[in-house]
């Protein structure tokens, strides 16, 4: 069986395991341990994933890495996977309606609308939103930066497609990336990741397009061939399970893509140069925890490498394609100047040739 065939069996096996668990609202049990080893009152902790459900090797999979860890400390927790954003309130609100949820963590941005309407009805139930920004005190709502690691991708990218001595390159000095959805989110990746590769390599070429959907690997997959025909030699994948196709692509065309919220350069190690990862599971984690403890603490988080160098990372362990040491050396340099950063890296495409006149270049 290729690879290809394997990976999407095992993403079945997955989905088929949580929908006969689950019945129709997609709810599982992933609980270890007694109850009352939860915390107060027996408390359990509520994981709702984005519609690209586990298994996702990306954004899901990464928050989920909080709640095993959870789990391995006796912590009850329940996971749904919604297969729509339209299924999401239902979900969020019958959590709150049991009652006996400590903490309720929704997955994206998709989700704020659904948190907000059921907290107006369940003000004291404390809930975690990933990447989204709810401006509801009831609510903490977190913003793993993502442009940072967006320009951090980017740089390298930049840097590779300059230096890199990649086997196969069509020499047009020209990059791409796949987004999931056409939305503020996803678009301040597309910004973050022309900016750092423009940072460091200002004559190079940035294709962007959109899945429009954060589960279908089919058409992620069509789109990265279609920016690999056009010349890309490297696609960096931002959109969820639909990213799976890019990297696919990836393998199938002889090219190079970088991986999301997760290592997943052991997916396709010939092809997957790098993936960038953001500290998803530890917010998950930590604020499980506090809660727990009784210290829940509402209100809008956006977390930066200024605040945290180790929140944006870039990965190669597991990519059979050597990084040269001068690409890792220069990239540490670009790291330090996104800890420094005094300007802002721009929320739209429409931003970084702004941005990029303001800082310069790289040296």
């Amino acid at each position: 069986m290729n690879r290809k065939m394997l990976f999407l069996s095992l993403l079945l096996s997955i989905s088929m395991l949580f929908s006969a668990c689950g019945g129709n609202s997609e709810t599982t049990s992933q609980s270890s341990g007694a109850p009352e080893a939860a915390g107060e009152g027996g408390k359990k902790i509520a994981f709702i994933t984005g519609t690209g459900g586990l298994g996702d090797k990306s954004f899901n999979d990464l928050g989920y890495e909080g709640i095993k860890q959870l789990e391995a400390e006796g912590i009850e927790c329940d996971v749904a996977e919604p297969k729509a954003i339209s299924e999401m309130e239902g979900l969020v609100r019958n959590f709150a309606e049991n009652g006996s949820y400590a903490l309720i963590v929704t997955m994206g941005g998709d989700s704020v609308d659904s948190a907000n309407m059921v907290s107006v009805d369940y003000p004291e139930q404390p809930i975690l939103v990933i990447d989204g920004l709810a401006n509801n005190e009831n609510i903490k709502s977190v913003m793993l930066s993502q442009t940072d690691t967006a320009f951090l991708v980017g740089a390298y990218a930049g840097l590779m497609e300059a230096e890199g001595n990649l086997e196969k390159s069509q020499g047009k000095n020209t990059i791409g990336i796949v987004g999931g959805m056409d939305i503020p989110i996803i678009r301040s990746l597309v910004a973050g990741y022309e900016a750092g590769a423009r940072y460091v390599n200002p004559d190079i070429t940035v294709l962007a397009t959109y899945v429009g959907a954060w589960n279908d690997p089919g058409k992620g997959s069509e789109l990265a061939q279609s920016l690999y025909s056009q010349g890309a030699d490297i696609v960096f994948q931002a959109a969820g399970a639909s990213g799976m196709g890019v990297l696919e692509a990836s393998e199938k065309t002889g090219y190079y893509s970088i991986g999301y919220d997760g290592n997943q350069n052991s997916l396709y190690p010939e092809n997957v140069i790098a993936s960038g990862a953001r500290g998803v599971g530890d917010m998950v984690y930590t604020t499980a925890k506090d809660t727990l403890e009784g210290n829940f603490v509402g209100g809008d988080f956006t977390v930066s490498m200024k605040d945290d160098s180790a929140t944006s990372q870039l990965l190669t362990a597991e990519s059979n394609v050597t990084t040269p040491e001068a690409v890792l050396n220069k990239l540490e340099k670009v790291k330090e100047f996104l800890v420094e950063a005094k300007v802002q890296i721009p929320n739209e495409p429409d931003g970084v040739d702004a941005y990029l006149k303001e800082v310069g270049t790289f040296e």
